[in-house]
């Protein structure tokens, strides 16, 4: 596998976690390797770069280096309208994402999700599912180690378990996983696609080079999903009310066989049903034994910040769903409890038209708003009659949320924003969010 990279010269662009994987993996393959940054890293990965022997630019992107380039791996994040890589696309210098380069790396079988929302969760739930087979398994990508590391350490026989952005999709050629799923789609990074189509169309680019022999996932009841899937693909399809894989009279059911009950899934929110079924047709091919399906789907309750269940406090069930940093995950978050919900809601101020949302809100009971936002959220609320409070921070959110709530009801944080302005990211939101919760809690005990 790495005898096709000897002495070829690799223009790694952006550094972080995965650039770095990437050329120490190349310049190990015997590839003539330089790495370059738009900025200046951190010394940390200075000192990685400098131990590896490796040629260096930073803080710009010149084009010069197209002059002794012949493949360029990139971070799924540089944007490709910038002039270098303008220049190498019109030179027709390959362009590879670090998904590209993990799979010319092994003959390991990959499985593979994409999706505007639900693919950590999936991904997550597929690992833990897969672990009950016969064959060993690896979780890469965005929630694992560096799709590279895994694959060049991975035998024959493995299962690598990815989860793909639409970034990382715009830099494959001849990636081929083995089962795939494409969850949903809907407006998202158009900022960096420039449309939705643009931005379907990368999505669907994990299924360019699969077979019939493979196994394909889509959501049936979603159209735009289904123009994604080649018309030579036989698709294995699901949907909470129709498909290859769905819900019947209260149970999970695959192709008509009853899995489990819905009451008894550890996942919450009519969404993470969803993200059962597609998961259940993704280790379809793999034989896995229904008791350890069961005792999965029985004990798995998601991942952090992401309708993440903080259990029963003081008689309300609560869920931190952080991650929901738009409109269609957080009414996604909303749909998916039948009993009352208080809605901690608001955050970075993007524009964006709350409208949507209004018929995700017939179970709401009370919107709690706060950051850039919070005035828009509290008319929205009022929009539908439904009480709407606006405080400043997240902290006196969570304390009016209780307020605002009985036993039995639900408080549910998902922000429908970006965290940007009061939090450096998604995660650092959901643990402060967390830690207010269990201090309210030991407090008013």
């Amino acid at each position: 596998m790495e005898k096709q990279w000897h002495s070829k010269k690799v223009l790694v662009l952006g550094a972080a976690k995965s650039g770095i994987a990437a050329a120490t993996y190349l310049h190990h393959a015997g590839a003539d390797v330089t790495i370059n940054t738009g900025n200046i890293p951190p010394e940390d990965e200075q000192d990685k770069i400098q131990a590896l022997g490796i040629r260096s630019v930073f803080n710009e992107h010149p084009v010069g280096l197209l002059n002794e380039t012949e493949v360029i791996v990139k971070n799924p994040g540089i944007p490709y309208q910038i002039p270098l890589l303008q220049e190498a696309i019109s030179r027709e210098i390959p362009i590879y994402t670090e998904v590209e380069l993990a799979y010319l790396a092994t003959e390991a079988d990959f499985v593979a999700i994409t999706g505007s929302n639900g693919k950590t969760t999936t991904t997550t739930l597929v690992y833990e599912l897969l672990k009950g087979g016969k064959r060993p398994v690896h979780l890469a990508g965005n929630i694992g180690f560096p799709s590279i590391e895994v694959a060049a350490d991975a035998k024959t026989d493995d299962l690598i378990v990815i989860e793909l952005s639409s970034f990382q999709l715009m830099g494959v050629e001849s990636f081929h996983p083995r089962s795939a799923a494409l969850l949903n789609l809907s407006e998202a990074h158009l900022d960096y696609h420039g449309d939705f189509d643009s931005y379907a169309d990368a999505k669907g680019n994990l299924f360019r080079q699969m077979t019939r022999d493979d196994q394909i996932v889509v959501k049936l009841t979603d159209s735009e999903v289904m123009k994604r899937v080649p018309t030579h693909l036989a698709p294995n399809t699901f949907s909470f009310e129709r498909g290859d894989a769905s819900v019947v009279d209260g149970w999970v059911t695959v192709r008509g066989e009853r899995v489990i009950r819905v009451n008894e899934l550890a996942l919450g929110g009519a969404h993470n049903v969803e993200n059962v079924l597609a998961a259940l047709l993704l280790v379809e091919p793999f034989d896995i034994p229904k008791a350890h399906i069961e005792r999965v789907l029985r004990n798995f309750g998601g991942v952090a910040h992401r309708t993440e269940s903080l259990g029963d406090v003081l008689g309300r069930a609560v869920y931190n769903d952080s991650k929901a940093t738009n409109n269609v995950a957080a009414e996604a978050a909303l749909r998916g409890f039948d009993a009352p919900v208080v809605w901690l809601c608001g955050g970075l101020e993007r524009g964006a038209d709350l409208s949507s949302l209004v018929p995700a809100l017939s179970n709401v009971k009370a919107v709690v708003a706060y950051g850039e936002t919070k005035e828009r959220f509290k008319e929205l609320g009022e929009s539908q009659k439904i009480p709407s409070f606006t405080v400043e921070t997240l902290t006196d959110a969570v304390a009016l949320a209780f307020e605002q709530s009985e036993t039995g009801d639900i408080i549910l944080l998902s922000p429908a924003c970006a965290s940007w302005d009061q939090f450096k990211t998604f995660e650092e939101r959901g643990e402060h969010f967390i830690h207010l919760v269990r201090a309210y809690e030991e407090a008013n005990r």
